[in-house]
């Protein structure tokens, strides 16, 4: 009976044992297979912080603003003489003015209100006028300059004149510049014809005092922008065009001379 017991506790030792050898073959066996290779392993990249896009901003506005009005436009020609029609040489005129501070001085802005002889801002001729004033406050031009042409009725008439406001609020500013202008014209040759201010025969304000009769100049005083009216020249003196108007040349020089003198203007008086 002893030995019977033995020979059976033999057994079941004997069977655990091997059991235990077989499981420490398997996990062998296992951990072989499951081996890592680091040199397989793909490096861990780790993303940098997001950033995000810078938010638009607009370029900062330089110091010294201008609003040109080529006057007339449309259907409104204005003068004509000689094959030269006026709401054509304004437009001309601006674009050289502009040509020419833009290219000498880089801490002025140009705006033109119309930049073809069709262009206007508006079929009703008072609301048109309006509408170029509103346009120069709109990009906050410091000053409205409108270029114009003059001609005269027996055709004997020459010079350079400026045509300003009354009214309290630009008037005084409004002669400064108009010398500035007429002097940059003199220089070239002009005739001086001085400031012009007229009133309106039909139009008061709200103490039954007469407005400015030119209506660039009014507006410019309603929104309280320097607003002034440059008669370049007599299109039917030949000697006044040969200044302004005869060649390309003579475009030039009148632009670059009243160009200047705006900007030393506006140096002078709007210098941030």
């Amino acid at each position: 009976m002893k030995k019977t017991v033995l020979f059976l506790t033999l057994i079941i030792l004997g069977t655990m044992m091997l059991g235990c050898v077989k499981k420490r073959e398997e996990l062998e066996d296992y951990q072989d297979h499951t081996k890592i290779d680091i040199g397989k392993v793909d490096p861990i990249v780790i993303a940098p912080d997001f950033e995000a896009s810078p938010t638009p901003t607009e370029p900062p506005r330089k110091p010294y603003i201008l609003c040109l009005d080529a006057g007339h436009g449309g259907k409104w020609t204005g003068a004509m003489y000689s094959g030269r029609v006026e709401k054509i040489e304004t437009v001309r005129m601006c674009k050289a003015f502009r040509e020419y501070l833009l290219e000498n001085h880089d801490d002025i802005e140009v705006f033109l209100t119309r930049e073809d002889p069709e262009d206007v801002l508006s079929t009703d001729l008072g609301e048109d006028l309006r509408k170029r004033v509103e346009y120069a406050k709109s990009v906050d031009a410091q000053i409205l300059v409108s270029l114009h042409l003059n001609a005269s009725d027996k055709h004997n008439l020459g010079g350079t004149e400026v045509l300003i406001s009354k009214q309290p609020n630009i008037t005084g500013i409004s002669q400064e510049l108009g010398d500035a202008l007429l002097n940059g014209a003199a220089g070239l040759g002009l005739r001086n014809r001085g400031t012009v201010k007229k009133n309106s025969q039909d139009t008061f304000d709200e103490n039954g005092v007469p407005v400015d009769y030119y209506a660039i100049c009014r507006h410019g005083s309603t929104f309280n922008i320097p607003a002034v009216i440059l008669e370049m020249c007599f299109m039917d003196n030949a000697n006044d065009c040969k200044f302004v108007l005869a060649t390309d040349e003579a475009v030039k020089k009148f632009a670059a001379a009243e160009g200047e003198a705006i900007y030393q203007f506006l140096k002078s008086h709007y210098t941030k």
